[in-house]
């Protein structure tokens, strides 16, 4: 086995998760079902605010302007709910956990509808994007628990793709369920089907054999700092991979929003038309949902460093390419697929990631902790690049200066290498699936 794939820190070994009877095939199934359409009704949730909101501000006589803490209080939640609330459920169930979450965003949609100011909208989204943070560890963690160890990053990528998914539908849904219906329609019919879900996943949860629970040492130990679940990604032996899976996860969560949130305006800019910069912006996120499933297939065959460099550097390729090349659909989209694949690839799978460098009874507060500070990154991306546009940066500067982030991320996995951390399941696992 390379260096890159060592086996995992001592207290991995020392504290070992008690075995668990394995789910049925069918089990497996339904859980990576249930998972996918959380993960859409996440995506939904993140993007049926940005549809919304003009319709809202002609209707209320409000500034499209004024809504803009509305369109953030889902993000900023996000980030609390999953350092906060996530970690939660290696402690006190992560079924538990996901149930009670998945209820609240449902009554947190539902509550949506019931706004008639821009600050009511504000603290129901906030409420949402909490729940949302602390649901979306879990339910990866819980794929986790079930998947056989040869294909957890696939199938926690193929999860993971609901949200895009989610995110794109609400383009279709939220108008359709407007017109004629009012714009409540657009909250009120998905918090309905969310309710079905959370009744539908906590009967079946129940059914499930139990998760792996750690297994304390044979004499009683002292009380830890890191029993606190948000810290314990945090104790010793993990701390520094924790550092650098959440310092790749921020930076390329940067560089993804700081692309996604200003990609249209800088190609107006150079003379794409509004038509044209939209489907330059949707092969991007064409690109991500591919390479997510490219790389997440060599994370299963524990190739996770050189596919993650790999992408990274065809991504850094393709802005030095989009810096120098004159404008022209053929070439610049082929580079921005190329550019999706890589940046929003990473963004998809690097959950899965956190499978194959943390025990399973440390996932929940693992991709929690790292989902919190990626919210650092995706409230620094759109700011960074609007500093970039203020300043009347060209688009070839513009695309060099995402070189920056992308080149932190570079570093990050060179760094995991260098540091010889685990980035494959444990030979236990291995010899279990």
């Amino acid at each position: 086995m390379s260096q890159s794939n060592a086996i995992l820190s001592a207290d991995a070994q020392a504290d070992p998760p008690a075995p668990a009877k394995a789910a049925s095939g069918f089990q497996i199934y339904i859980v990576g079902l249930l998972s996918f359409i959380i993960m859409v009704i996440d995506g939904y949730d993140i993007g049926s605010m940005p549809v919304i909101v003009p319709h809202l501000a002609q209707l209320w006589g409000e500034s499209p302007a004024l809504f803009a803490p509305a369109l953030s209080a889902v993000v900023i939640g996000l980030g609390l709910g999953a350092f906060f609330l996530g970690p939660l459920g290696d402690k006190v169930g992560r079924r538990t956990t996901t149930v009670v979450a998945l209820g609240v965003i449902s009554f947190a949609t539902l509550g949506t509808s019931w706004s008639q100011t821009v600050s009511q909208l504000f603290w129901w989204r906030l409420l949402t994007g909490t729940a949302l943070g602390a649901c979306l560890p879990n339910v990866l963690a819980i794929l986790a628990e079930v998947m056989p160890a040869k294909r957890r990053a696939s199938a926690m990528t193929i999860v993971g793709c609901g949200i895009p998914v989610g995110a794109a539908g609400a383009g279709i849904v939220v108008p359709w369920l407007t017109t004629g219906r009012g714009w409540e329609a657009a909250f009120t019919v998905p918090a309905t089907f969310m309710f079905v879900i959370t009744i539908l996943l906590a009967l079946f949860l129940t059914r499930l054999p139990a998760a792996p629970v750690a297994v304390k040492a044979a004499r009683e130990r002292a009380w830890h700092w890191t029993d606190i679940p948000i810290l314990a990604p945090l104790g010793r032996g993990y701390l520094l991979r924790t550092t650098l899976f959440s310092a790749l996860f921020c930076f390329n969560a940067l560089s993804m929003y700081m692309l996604a949130s200003w990609l249209p305006t800088v190609l107006r800019g150079v003379g794409f038309s509004f038509e044209t910069s939209a489907h330059m912006a949707s092969i991007v996120q064409i690109g991500g949902l591919v390479g997510g499933l490219i790389l997440a297939t060599q994370i299963d065959r524990h190739r996770t460093i050189p596919a993650l460099l790999a992408g990274y550097a065809l991504v850094s390729l393709g802005l030095v390419a989009l810096a120098v090349l004159a404008p022209a659909f053929a070439t610049w989209g082929l580079l921005m697929l190329i550019i999706g694949m890589g940046v929003g690839g990473a963004h998809i799978a690097l959950t899965a990631v956190a499978a194959s460098i943390y025990p399973i009874t440390m996932l929940s507060a693992a991709i929690g902790l790292a989902v919190a500070v990626a919210r650092v990154g995706a409230m620094a991306g759109p700011l960074v690049g609007g500093a970039l546009i203020a300043a009347n940066m060209s688009a070839g500067m513009f695309f060099l200066a995402l070189l920056v982030p992308v080149g932190c991320c570079i570093l990050c996995v060179l760094a995991f290498s260098k540091a010889r951390i685990a980035t494959a399941p444990s030979a236990q696992e291995e010899a279990a699936a």
